[in-house]
């Protein structure tokens, strides 16, 4: 399925660059430009420049540059086909397909509903005592029901029945966002009665599930979540993404747990970079979604045995994703919902000892006596090894075993692979024919002859070419794996080495030649800080980097 050229190029045409930046940031007017700090890295003077008339925005502090299309993808962490769809939506552009598209309706009318059995839950809450009691205990606080937007199934489903029929929903709807459960006599009953209600939202803040938890009675499951359905796949989604992402980005760094209080409770107490994975296991999908925000997560699971297992699990996925692994072992039978009732500062203090995973074994390795033990341990810590894509950190790690067991590190053996899971990621999908010729031949190239096209240019960021060129290329040079991949290796080009890198240098010299009339567009209302900023990357670009003096 691919959105078509045509939807494409209205929306680039129609999203204006401010209208976009300036729900996410505060912008100040600067002349006929605006500025602001910049939202991609930490500065103390705004760097940040946005262009309504040329509809541009440029960072002359870190380098980032673009459209509203690429700031969206840059800030939200979305693919190409998700921001065009949400600037689409944002300006009530039809979004086409060059195919018919069914599902897509059939799947917004599922969120639509969602939405609002989510609305109808928190009402539900209000009026229970039971339910706002249970809380009370739990000891979560007003505004956090608020920002979770929680709610209360109650235990009698004539009230949920009531609630569909007067706004017209199918049971069939309700039946296949996983909600209800259907009797012999065609009636229904709440799958979620008698629980408090985590609406479980994607990341880009649409409810797909929802997930329960008892609060009276030994019913079970105790937490119960929603089915694998047309608008939820629990592989593709954290729970608390939507409500951290920006804590997320200016952390640089996500705390991982297990369940819905021990997200809250921890983002109650002041941990707002917070996320959880809802008792599954971690999935490529979840890593490449953290991968485009942190560059470290520290990892808070249970201690039990299902706990360990979930570290190891998480730390594959995470590594391939080029994330660093730290692990967060807590006190026996104490779970991070407790220790946040502890306060911020223990928190703090819990998650700064936090230690490298990969060093961490190795101190098992250490304390271990017992020869089979040990190189039980070995084996897992070179596994793991094996998921990080970067060969020189490998290395310095396998050092740290070898100085560690004594054992020659010739006698290591690490897998070759950067990742074996399996991915199945559903998304908008787009065609080739609104490439160039040269874009076309770049990406052919980097497919054939990868290794040897990074080993003669290392200037990926500061190339011009389309948006949608620029995502398959990082795609590309992240080992990324998309049903475009497989298309282009089809495509009858001559994409050699030399051709590929030269195609490279004239976009490259494009795109000095662009920051140049960037510079010329906002240097009118740029004050002294900035200039000097453009003086240092003019200086950077010339010389290869800054010299001291």
């Amino acid at each position: 399925m691919a959105i078509s050229q045509e939807t494409i190029e209205e929306v680039l045409r129609t999203a204006n660059v401010y209208d976009v930046i300036s729900e996410y940031i505060d912008l100040e007017r600067a002349g006929s430009n605006y500025k602001a700090l910049c939202p991609f890295h930490s500065e103390k003077t705004p760097s940040f420049m946005v262009s309504p008339q040329k509809n541009i925005f440029k960072c002359f502090g870190c380098g980032k540059s673009g459209n509203a299309l690429t700031f969206l993808m840059e800030y939200e962490g979305l693919s190409f086909g998700e921001a065009v769809v949400k600037l689409a939506e944002k300006y009530n552009i039809p979004v086409k397909f060059t195919k018919s598209d069914d599902r897509a309706v059939f799947k917004q009318k599922l969120l639509q509903i969602t939405e609002k059995i989510k609305e109808f839950y928190k009402n539900q809450l209000k009026n229970s005592p039971e339910a706002k009691k249970y809380l009370k205990e739990r000891q979560i606080s007003p505004s956090i029901i608020e920002k979770f937007e929680l709610g209360y199934a109650p235990e009698d489903s004539s009230k949920l029945r009531e609630f569909v029929q007067k706004e017209g929903i199918q049971i069939e709807d309700l039946s296949r966002i996983g909600l209800i459960t259907l009797t012999d006599d065609g009636r229904f009953y709440d799958k979620f009665r008698g629980r408090i209600i985590f609406p479980i939202k994607d990341h880009r803040g649409r409810v797909v599930a929802f997930g329960g938890r008892v609060i009276s009675g030994d019913r079970t499951p105790k937490y119960l979540n929603s089915p694998e359905t047309e608008i939820y796949s629990k592989g593709k989604v954290l729970y608390g993404f939507y409500e951290a992402r920006d804590f997320l980005r200016e952390k640089k760094e996500a705390v991982i747990v297990e369940g819905y209080f021990d997200l809250i409770s921890l983002y109650q107490a002041g941990i707002k970079n917070v996320v959880a994975t809802l008792g599954t296991a971690m999935t490529p999908q979840q890593g490449k979604l953290l991968s485009r925000f942190v560059k470290r997560a520290v990892l808070m699971f249970d201690s039990d045995s299902a706990g360990k297992k979930a570290v190891i699990r998480a730390s594959k996925v995470l590594l391939s994703n080029r994330i660093e692994v730290y692990y967060c072992p807590l006190e026996k039978g104490k779970d991070p919902d407790e220790l946040a009732k502890e306060g911020f500062r223990k928190v703090e203090e819990t998650i700064k000892n936090s230690k490298d995973f990969l060093l961490f074994l190795i101190d098992r390795v250490k304390g271990e006596k017992d020869l089979k033990k040990r190189k039980e341990i070995i084996d897992l810590y070179l596994d793991i090894l094996s998921y990080m894509p970067d060969k020189y950190e490998q290395g310095l790690y396998l050092k740290e075993l070898s100085s560690a067991t004594g054992i020659p590190l010739e006698l290591f053996e690490i897998k070759n692979r950067h990742t074996d899971f399996e991915e199945n990621e559903e998304e908008p999908k787009l065609n080739l024919s609104g490439l160039s010729f040269k874009e076309k031949l770049i990406l052919k190239g980097l497919l054939e002859h990868r290794d040897e096209i990074l080993s003669r240019f290392d200037k990926f960021d500061k190339i011009n070419g389309s948006a949608y060129f620029l995502y398959i290329m990082n795609e590309i040079l992240n080992n990324g794996e998309k049903e475009e991949l497989e298309e282009l290796r089809k495509l009858q080009l001559p994409a050699e080495p030399d051709a590929v890198v030269e195609a490279l240098n004239m976009l490259h010299l494009e795109w000095l030649s662009q920051q140049n009339e960037l510079e010329t567009v906002f240097l009118s209302s740029t004050d002294d800080s900035v200039i000097r900023k453009i003086f240092m990357n003019k200086k950077s670009l010339n010389t290869g980097g800054t010299k001291k003096r």
